[in-house]
């Protein structure tokens, strides 16, 4: 189902294969490089996940309903992934607002039902400040547009929207797998 938001788009995807997605992905070989730079604005557990092999067979039905979607012919793209890693978010946790730039198409994949309580992943809409008082008041618009983790659920958005997950305030466990990719055109 296509949604939008103010300047942006984003797509959650019900994929035809979530079974085997979400057994891929819960248990995928870690790779030997653990660390990253931009964790620290935040605090999740972070793990890269080694899927290259794999990767290209469980999301093409998804990134195909995508860029139908969006009215793209995606067919001469090129698309390479650039980094997946799983998240676990326990009591207290959460990812600061941030985007992917320079990358192309970011997703995430709930491998959690969410619960009361917990973060909440989020689009944090930049513009916020320009609309008036009386659109607000109206509730055209907010600051935030929270989507729903559904687990086996796959969310494709454009890296350069800001986005985050709010302070999971409970004792379940939280879990997602983040990937980016790039693409080129022939």
């Amino acid at each position: 189902m296509l949604d939008t938001i103010p300047h942006y788009f984003y797509s959650v995807i019900d994929p035809p294969n979530k079974e085997d997605i979400l057994y891929v992905l819960e248990n995928a070989e870690l790779t030997k490089q653990q660390e990253c730079s931009w964790s620290k604005g935040c605090s999740i557990q972070f793990e890269r996940l080694d899927l290259e092999e794999d990767f290209h067979s469980l999301f093409t039905p998804s990134l195909s309903q995508f860029f139908q979607e969006i009215q793209i012919d995606a067919r001469n793209l090129k698309i390479q992934l650039h980094e997946v890693w799983r998240n676990t978010y326990q009591r207290n946790y959460f990812q600061e607002v941030h985007d992917h730039l320079p990358l192309h198409l970011s997703g995430v994949v709930f491998l959690t039902d969410e619960q009361e309580d917990d973060g909440q992943f989020f689009f944090y809409h930049k513009h916020y400040s320009e609309v008036s008082k009386e659109w607000r008041d109206v509730g055209l618009f907010g600051d935030r547009k929270i989507v729903k983790a559904e687990r086996g659920k796959v969310l494709l958005f454009p890296s350069h929207m800001l986005h985050g997950v709010s302070i999971h305030r409970s004792d379940n466990i939280r879990r997602t797998v983040a990937f980016n990719l790039r693409f080129m055109t022939d």
